[in-house]
């Protein structure tokens, strides 16, 4: 069993693969066009609008280039920050940049805390699937919602990539795999679940 949990944990991170790439290039590229439009092209060096944890980041990609022998133009910055950065850019310490920011997702009634709550979740499950670790224990139903929800308010091209590419009904058994036993005190397999497992 522990064999086709682990096999089942690498074809689900495998389906979220795609979807979170697209998801993280959307959040980028339409969160620096936004930002250009409003500050300028030289906005990662703007010191009223980045946080402390911004500069060391915009700092950090500098480095980083500069030891590749680049040149180091706003598009190379842009690719070279990492998730941490555009995710922190809705946290509560950058509130400031909320009103500028907020036309970009296309839905009625968002609000950035909720908002930067559901990014830092998916920056989280990103991470997780980059680091190899387990993800079956995670309400991955609500997450890929989440995921496909955000990539559409910023761009429905990437929406509609998503969703012509995805994998993610074929090898989700659409039930939480982990449930908690009728005694609260841990998790097991959902019975439906099981049956979605690899024969491995």
């Amino acid at each position: 069993m522990a064999r086709r949990l682990y096999t089942f944990n690498v074809q689900l991170s495998t389906a979220l693969y795609g979807p979170l790439h697209m998801f993280e290039i959307a959040l980028r590229n339409v969160t620096d066009r936004k930002m250009t439009a409003d500050h300028g092209v030289d906005w990662l060096d703007d010191r009223q609008q980045m946080t402390a944890y911004g500069q060391s980041q915009v700092q950090k990609a500098r480095d980083t280039l500069t030891r590749q022998n680049k040149i180091g133009t706003h598009s190379q910055l842009v690719a070279e920050l990492n998730f941490g950065f555009w995710v922190g850019l809705y946290s509560r310490q950058s509130q400031h940049l909320w009103q500028g920011l907020r036309p970009i997702f296309q839905a009625p009634g968002i609000q950035r805390r909720a908002l930067h709550g559901q990014l830092d979740e998916l920056r989280s499950l990103r991470n997780r699937i980059a680091h190899y670790e387990p993800i079956i224990h995670l309400p991955l139903a609500q997450l890929y919602g989440n995921l496909t929800s955000i990539t559409g308010w910023l761009s429905p091209s990437a929406a509609a990539w998503t969703q012509a590419t995805s994998t993610w009904a074929a090898v989700y058994p659409g039930v939480p795999i982990l449930v908690p036993v009728p005694d609260g005190q841990g998790l097991q397999l959902d019975a439906q679940a099981v049956q979605a497992l690899p024969a491995v």
